[in-house]
C-alpha cells in the first residue's frame, strides 16, 4: 500500500487554484457592486479623503447615472459564477450526486 503522490499533488494544486479563483471572482464582484453604489451617489468622498454616506444629492429613481446597471450586472454575474463553482465542488464531493 502506497501513496499516489502525483494524484495527491494534483488534487492539492487544483484545490488551491479553485479556492483562489472563487475568492478573486467574489472580490471583483464586490468591487463592481461598490462602484455601482458610488456612481449611484450613495457614497461621497469627503474633503479629507475619507469615504462616507452621501447626505444630499441622491438621484431620483428614474435618473439612474450611466454605468450603474452595467456594474450591478457584472457584480451579479461574478456572484453567479462563484455560486456555480461552489455547487460544482459540492457535486464533485458528494458521491450520491453522480
Amino acid at each position: 500500500m502506497g501513496i499516489d503522490w502525483l494524484a495527491f499533488v494534483s488534487v492539492a494544486v487544483v484545490s488551491v487554484v479553485a479556492a483562489c479563483f472563487v475568492v478573486t471572482v467574489y472580490s471583483v464582484g464586490l468591487r463592481f457592486w461598490s462602484a455601482a453604489d458610488t456612481r449611484a451617489g450613495k457614497y461621497t468622498i469627503k474633503d479629507d479623503g475619507t469615504v462616507g454616506p452621501a447626505t444630499a444629492g441622491f438621484p431620483l429613481p428614474g435618473q439612474t447615472p450611466p454605468g450603474v446597471r452595467l456594474y450591478r450586472s457584472l457584480a451579479v454575474v461574478c456572484f453567479a459564477v462563484c455560486a456555480a463553482a461552489v455547487l460544482y465542488g459540492i457535486y464533485l464531493i458528494v458521491p450520491q450526486f453522480h
